[in-house]
């Protein structure tokens, strides 16, 4: 492994910057009382952005987190966390390219798509809708620099980093393995592998397979 000491912190990117709380939060008080809750008691109800009469959907999330799916084969893309408001500048197309699967602890309301625009119109809230939807755009290309033309070693030392930044009481519950492998198409093997390089030269401290620090910068290449 060659390290490149100009590499940022761990030898990967920045993660994205703070969620804007107070735009989406004037977004969902305006948007909640015309939605319709979603029942959450029993886990993994697969919601989609496309309502049974085959309209557009936009998904308020008021408690706990959601995970978010591609539908084309099943691969975790990422997990919300509450407050959010996921939909609202999804295409005919988008709509039906994601699932979203919440749990118990999640209290998720749904809303038409038409509706909240006519909502958000209404009451001048185009700042929060942009400062919303930038968000969102960022975690896509944050996404799409992680995982496309990225070798197997770049995109595990991407995911590391993403459980590093999870909160401890989450991350010592994460399986690191699991965490790499619900989220690419990685043979587990090869994970296995890259794994177990990265804890024989140290930059990582895995116990009872669950990540407990990163202790230096990543390799530039593996």
């Amino acid at each position: 492994m060659k390290t490149n000491n100009n590499l940022s912190s761990h030898g990967k990117n920045s993660p994205l910057g703070h969620k804007p709380l107070e735009a989406i939060t004037r977004l969902i008080e305006v948007c909640l009382p015309h939605a319709t809750p979603v029942a959450t008691d029993t886990p993994n109800i697969p919601i989609t952005l496309r309502a049974e009469d085959g309209k557009q959907q936009i998904i308020l999330l008021l408690e706990g987190d959601i995970k978010c799916y591609r539908a084309s084969d099943n691969l975790l893309y990422g997990i919300a966390d509450a407050p959010t408001m996921l939909g609202l500048m999804t295409s005919e197309y988008s709509s039906v390219s994601f699932i979203f699967k919440g749990n118990k602890e999640s209290k998720i309301s749904v809303l038409p798509r038409d509706k909240a625009i006519d909502l958000i119109a209404e009451h001048g809230l185009v700042r929060e809708l942009i400062a919303c939807n930038t968000r969102f755009t960022d975690y896509r290309n944050y996404h799409s620099d992680l995982m496309i033309s990225r070798t197997a070693y770049d995109i595990i030392c991407g995911l590391l980093l993403e459980i590093e930044r999870l909160p401890q009481e989450v991350r010592r519950k994460s399986s690191v393995v699991n965490f790499i492998l619900e989220r690419s198409n990685l043979a587990r093997s090869g994970v296995m592998k890259i794994l177990a390089d990265l804890r024989t030269g140290d930059y990582i401290d895995i116990q009872n397979g669950k990540l407990i620090t990163i202790n230096k910068r990543f390799p530039d290449e593996y």
